[in-house]
């Protein structure tokens, strides 16, 4: 393998389980999108030759996948995999099964329940799977069947996709920008203080940021509340410090993944003000430039007004 990644297959006959181990050169969420998204499902999930193609995907609590792998020739060998929980980011657990192109269950084929567990390993991710099979023979056939060639070989797939999506993730950075009429201390002060946060972290006059706090260090926690006025929407954006050039800049990691940075330049008497940031999937791009640079405008409004 490259990279010396981490890669542990365990055969458990007591247990009759299977345990995968690998390691990605990325992060958890992208390697999350990578199993749960079926467009990207298809580009990885078969080894090399085969391909992959989606029939029906809704993957949510009860939802299903069902897929086919496909050879050089055409040969179709179909699986059934049913969604039992969902912590995005996290984890999921799923009855994974052999199938038709029908989506009906091959009984006389191994059947076995996945949980499959995401971690943060440094700047990588690390993900676990762990297949439990009714019987010692159900696992010792699977086994028997090639599974740990298979799943290296398909795992490398994953490798090149990763490689090429986060390329793609870098050049779909997003970066917008303001110049304030105050000097950069100011600025800055206004910016990470929370009794200023509160006063201007929000897109429209609708919403507002009624609580804030700012551990500012590497390492350090970001939160803030954003609701709605009328109280029918809120959540908490938080984050944790990547790093902090006091005066300067600073960088941080959401939950889910997605980096954040942020750039203090002085301007004579001015101040500017770059922040870069990693899109969301679910939503259009140009919504989510819109809606940051609403709240910088709030922002370099509050600022130069008081």
């Amino acid at each position: 393998m490259k990279h010396n990644l981490q890669f542990d297959f365990l055969v458990d006959k007591e247990k009759n389980t299977l345990t995968i181990r690998r390691e990605f050169l990325a992060d958890r969420q992208l390697v999350w999108d990578c199993y749960t998204q079926s467009e990207l499902l298809d580009q990885w999930f078969a080894p090399k030759p085969l391909t992959t193609k989606t029939k029906s995907m809704d993957f949510r609590e009860g939802g299903h996948w069902h897929y086919a792998m496909v050879d050089p020739n055409g040969t179709e060998y179909w699986g059934w995999t049913e969604y039992l929980k969902i912590k995005p980011i996290d984890y999921y657990t799923a009855l994974d099964a052999f199938s038709n192109a029908d989506g009906e269950i091959n009984k006389d084929l191994p059947r076995a329940e996945w949980f499959v567990t995401f971690f943060g390993k440094g700047e990588n991710a690390l993900v676990e799977t762990v297949a439990i099979y009714k019987s010692l023979s159900d696992l010792e056939k699977v086994v028997q069947m090639g599974m740990e060639k298979g799943m290296i070989a398909t795992l490398e797939k994953l490798d090149e996709l990763l490689l090429t999506v986060s390329k793609e993730k870098i050049n779909n950075r997003v970066t917008i920008s303001a110049v304030i009429n105050a000097d950069i201390k100011k600025v800055w002060d206004y910016y990470t203080n929370p009794e200023h946060i509160i006063k201007w972290n929000f897109a429209h006059p609708s919403w507002h940021c009624p609580s804030a706090s700012n551990d500012m260090r590497t390492g350090g926690k970001y939160s803030a509340r954003m609701e709605a006025r009328d109280g029918s929407f809120g959540f908490d954006f938080e984050a944790i410090y990547d790093e902090v050039i006091d005066g300067e800049r600073f960088s941080y990691t959401m939950p889910n993944g997605r980096k954040v940075t942020v750039i203090f330049k002085k301007k004579g008497s001015q101040t500017e003000v770059t922040v870069t940031f990693d899109p969301e999937t679910e939503n259009p791009i140009e919504m989510q430039k819109n809606g940051w640079q609403a709240i910088l405008d709030n922002f370099s409004k509050y600022t130069e007004a008081n």
